[in-house]
């Protein structure tokens, strides 16, 4: 049996998917689908040990129902439809997801650019053109989005590691991809003074998820510490009496 369940209390949500079995030495394979697109999970390529598998995804389109399937060997199992519900069309986001801003995406945002990486070279005494040439490069474009004043500071800490990128939409807009992660070069901006924001545009490349292969934690010590600051172990023996180890795995700790 596989469930897919939205947990946290950030926004996004983080959509939590667990496999009540993995059966042992069996490879598998973990992806979400929506309208016809796939991707595969964090993490979500394995060999099966008997236990409950938890993973977490925060690399699904927002607004629109998305089903898990968990495949091992020639058998396959499907989550009821799920929803991500997105405040905006488009988030940008940590590729670890602890940061996460819901924007507006500025006029002229959908243009793209496809490098065709061929060098001409005029030869002497031939009229035509010698080349050299590799294999096309993926998207390149520029995006803008209007950042407010309230949402300045968390948008320049979600730049300020230099890491790469993760933009997510909550529409499907025509043949974009609806999740992807970028690297980006320098970055302009225009106040609007009388709008209290500021549009900052993106030059930016998709490139390959560099983080595919780890498993997301739903929740960290952190999110732990926080939701028991100030309770008692006797409080939390309580709280848990009776809960076995694959639901406390799954636990939202955020509910405390």
């Amino acid at each position: 049996m596989i469930t897919a369940t939205l947990i946290g209390g950030g926004s996004p949500q983080m959509v939590q998917i667990v496999v009540d079995v993995t059966p042992v030495g069996v490879p598998w394979t973990l992806t979400g689908a929506v309208n016809g697109r796939s991707w595969t999970v964090p993490g979500g390529e394995g060999v099966g040990d008997g236990s409950q598998l938890t993973l977490g995804d925060n690399r699904a389109p927002g607004n629109q129902p998305i089903v898990y399937t968990f495949t091992a060997g020639p058998s396959s199992q499907t989550s009821a439809p799920i929803t991500v519900p997105f405040a905006s069309d488009f988030v940008l986001q940590s590729l670890n997801g602890s940061r996460a801003l819901a924007l507006e995406l500025a006029l002229g945002s959908l243009d793209t650019s496809l490098a065709s990486n061929q060098a001409q070279f005029r030869v002497a005494g031939r009229s035509r053109s010698a080349i050299r040439y590799d294999v096309t490069g993926d998207v390149e474009g520029r995006f803008g989005v209007f950042v407010t004043q309230e949402q300045s500071a968390e948008f320049r800490a979600l730049l300020a590691t230099g890491e790469p990128l993760l933009y997510r939409l909550g529409t499907e807009l025509a043949d974009m991809d609806p999740v992807g992660v970028i690297s980006y070069g320098n970055l302009d901006s225009t106040l609007l003074p009388r709008q209290g924001k500021r549009v900052w545009w993106f030059p930016y490349a998709i490139i390959d998820d560099p983080y595919m292969d780890v498993r997301l934690g739903s929740f960290s010590w952190d999110d732990f510490d926080a939701a028991w600051a100030g309770k008692t172990w006797a409080e939390f023996d309580a709280r848990m009496a009776g809960i076995p180890w694959d639901q406390f795995d799954t636990f939202d700790w955020s509910t405390i």
